[in-house]
């Protein structure tokens, strides 16, 4: 299958070009190494009872692994391999303690060695991307992207095209579709909706952002959001949805231990009801680091055209990271369900967290005319908690 690649950069004096004659090389020496990690965490992972304990840690030193990867390796090939992602992506199902959680991490490290491969072979049958500063996105406010403007443009726009196909096959076939969006503050979960839509015909889509809700609303949770359900042939978009009331609003205080618990109590059947109505329901959150999370505030607060999306509300959640992370992970152990599983997008590199969202979404809805290959997800940015 064909698979996109990534490039990567080291600073702005120096351009690097990957060895790609030793390429391959590189690649089995690296999995051999990441090998001796899975077998570590596999090993500690012991079951007592109904429970799943770790005996020697609590969880993986993610920047412990990638020095010790960076001293073998090299910094320019952990970004380029996209490394650090991956290593979120097994801490979180780490954190989660499921009764899969070894076959999980087997699973995953296995779906990140084969996608290195693909990857590998196609970087070196092709030519090889520009690496140069400028070509990179975000340089004018100081977050970068391992990929080119180039290669995210040519990607989204293959995206894009099966997007329309996908719209298109659900206004004529009178399909309901409904995406959330949640995750962290300046995780980019606006700026992937807007990439969703771009292309998209605006009469047959709609974006939900609601805002305060009544004391009627609150108290009638799930009606403030039955009313923006799609019609027959439409999708909407929820920027933010019903899932306020398990993660912001019990953090921040701005909902009873009693509305929360029968917001958790109930959520699960009124989705399955939405479902077994034939509506199509993904559910993402979009998953950054506390250090990018406090980068983006800094870039917000002097960008000026984005200064407008730091608010006040930004301030209180900095000291509410650990609460919230509690509430996030009763959220995902609670409510991520057969029929509506939630996915984790990592996204501390917006251009391939939104990249691989639209990717997901488009891989798992059968719709007419669809190219399999502009569907494929790389495995470490894409997390789904099953």
């Amino acid at each position: 299958m064909k698979l996109r690649l990534f490039n990567s950069f080291i600073n702005e004096e120096l351009e690097f070009e990957l060895p790609v004659k030793k390429l391959k090389e590189i690649e089995n020496k690296f999995v051999l190494h990441l090998n001796e990690y899975k077998e570590y965490i596999t090993d500690n992972i012991k079951r007592k009872g109904d429970k799943i304990v770790y005996t020697d840690f609590d969880n993986i030193d993610i920047q412990m692994i990638l020095g010790d990867l960076e001293k073998e390796f090299g910094k320019e090939i952990v970004l380029f391999f996209n490394t650090e992602t991956f290593l979120r992506k097994i801490y979180q199902i780490l954190d989660l303690k499921s009764r899969r959680t070894k076959e999980g991490i087997e699973t995953e490290f296995n779906n990140y060695y084969q996608s290195l491969e693909e990857r590998v072979e196609e970087y070196i049958e092709g030519e090889k991307g520009t690496t140069k500063e400028e070509d990179h996105f975000d340089k004018w406010e100081g977050e970068k992207s391992i990929l080119t403007r180039r290669q995210y443009e040519d990607e989204k726009y293959q995206i894009q095209i099966e997007l329309v196909k996908l719209q298109e096959w659900a206004h004529k076939t009178g399909q309901r579709v409904v995406m959330v969006f949640e995750g962290r503050d300046s995780a980019g979960k606006g700026s992937t909706i807007k990439r969703f839509i771009e292309a998209l015909n605006p009469r047959v889509y709609r974006v939900v952002a609601l805002g305060m809700p009544t004391a009627y609303e609150k108290r009638n949770w799930f009606k403030r959001y039955e009313k923006h359900m799609p019609n027959p042939g439409e999708i909407v978009f929820f920027d933010r949805s019903w899932y306020n009331r398990a993660v912001v609003e019990p953090a921040m205080g701005y909902c009873t231990e009693e509305q929360y618990k029968d917001f958790m109590n109930n959520v699960n059947d009124w989705e399955a009801s939405l479902v077994d109505q034939g509506i199509i329901l993904i559910k993402f959150w979009f998953s950054i680091t506390k250090e990018k999370q406090l980068q983006r505030f800094e870039l917000r607060k002097t960008s000026p055209i984005k200064f407008w999306k730091f608010s006040p509300n930004d301030e209180k959640v900095v000291g509410k990271w650990d609460i919230i992370t509690n509430y996030k992970n009763q959220m995902f152990e609670r409510t991520s369900t057969e029929k509506a599983p939630w996915t984790i997008i990592n996204s501390n590199d917006k251009k391939i967290g939104r990249l691989n969202a639209m990717r997901y979404a488009l891989s798992v809805i059968n719709y007419d005319g669809k190219d399999p290959e502009a569907c494929d997800y790389y495995p470490e940015v894409v997390n789904v908690i099953k």
